[in-house]
């Protein structure tokens, strides 16, 4: 499928507007917008500007975008899909699971014969994992989706799902396309400590591993592979480098970043459920850099394609720091005639080995359309 591909560095919405009307002038069926949470869009201008817009518009704000083999944090890439799409954006209020799934089921009703999909969610809402599980279990095997957690590395919500009527937050947004999605996932992490049995747990939340509140076994089990006293506030320091990871049935990792802790707990990006096994893992950049090229090789062995989406874990951008174009590099080189774009994203959401879409951490997500 074709596509228009805009790309701005600056942080001002009149480009933004620019670049929308540019896309829509060329042919565009569809507008997709990734952009920079800190390019502080003013509200009232953003929402003016997607209320104008007669075409199907999708899209969210995440803490990076990704052009060609370099990141930036502030900008927008506006993609103009030579295709109409349907995009359902599913409010993520439900009071109860049961709520959520038969919400989900009314609402996926109009786009139940479509097979590929595009999936944003706003990062912190409590309910996007159990709406992947829904959604999967409604559209049926033989599905393929790509994408990931919009919002900002301030852990606050905010409104940052693009629609026809706003900017809104608390949404999970799934874009339907009219054509077929290949994809991949990578991640290079490895097992270092367990497993541990997962004791008590609620959601995000993990309170105790081998009956043993999780902060405490969590310090103790790194500070024994680093061979040094922790500080106080080693959290920080050490949570992006050893992340949790659940063994699934068909032995793929499911990586869970932790994102704070009350000193009791452990909260992560995605759900930890009680009775799983759980691992303390870990990589180095080397790895990681190998896991992104395997994936990137593995989208393109697929065939040709016009558009290569990408969602990138922001904390492995985090880990990368200066190094990020290296990874970003390795990705775009089996695409010499296709500019890689995408996103920093937290929170990742792809097909795994099963088939089963997934809220993946620290991985990087490829598609090809």
């Amino acid at each position: 499928m074709a596509s228009i591909i805009k790309f701005t560095e600056s942080p001002f919405v009149s480009e933004l507007s620019k670049a929308i009307n540019s896309v829509i002038e060329e042919g565009a069926k569809t507008v997709l917008l990734l952009t920079c949470i800190d390019n502080n869009y003013e509200l009232d201008e953003t929402e003016q500007i997607l209320k104008m817009c007669t075409l199907p518009l999708c899209g969210g704000a995440f803490p990076k975008i990704v052009h060609k083999n370099k990141s930036y944090s502030q900008g927008a890439i506006v993609l103009g899909l030579t295709v109409s799409s349907k995009v359902v954006n599913y409010s993520m209020h439900a009071d109860s699971d049961a709520h959520l799934k038969n919400y989900i089921q009314t609402e996926s009703k109009q786009i139940e014969h479509y097979q590929n999909f595009i999936i944003i969610s706003d990062a912190f809402c409590n309910q996007c994992e159990n709406f992947t599980d829904h959604f999967y279990d409604y559209m049926g095997s033989g599905i393929s989706a790509i994408g990931g957690g919009a919002g900002s590395m301030d852990l606050l919500s905010h409104p940052v799902i693009f629609t026809n009527q706003g900017l809104v937050s608390n949404v999970t947004q799934v874009v339907a396309l009219p054509c077929s999605i290949s994809n991949s996932i990578g991640h290079g992490w490895e097992i270092l400590e367990g497993p541990y049995l997962v004791t008590s747990s609620e959601g995000h939340y993990v309170h105790s591993l081998n009956y043993r509140p999780t902060f405490e076994l969590y310090k103790e089990i790194i500070q024994n592979n680093i061979n040094s006293p922790l500080e106080d506030d080693f959290f920080n320091q050490y949570a992006k480098c050893f992340p949790l990871g659940i063994m699934s049935l068909d032995g793929d990792i499911l990586v869970r970043d932790s994102l704070q802790t009350n000193g009791a707990y452990l909260e992560c990006v995605g759900n930890v459920p009680v009775n799983s096994m759980i691992y303390l893992l870990h990589s180095d950049l080397h790895k990681m850099t190998l896991a992104s090229e395997k994936a990137a090789q593995e989208v393109a062995r697929k065939g040709v394609s016009n558009t290569v989406l990408l969602f990138d874990c922001v904390t492995r951008d985090l880990l990368f720091g200066e190094h990020i174009g290296d990874e970003l590099e390795v990705i775009q080189r089996p695409f010499p005639n296709t500019p890689l774009i995408g996103v920093m994203a937290l929170g990742e959401i792809a097909n795994t080995a099963n088939g089963s879409i997934r809220l993946l951490n620290k991985s990087t997500v490829l598609g090809s359309f």
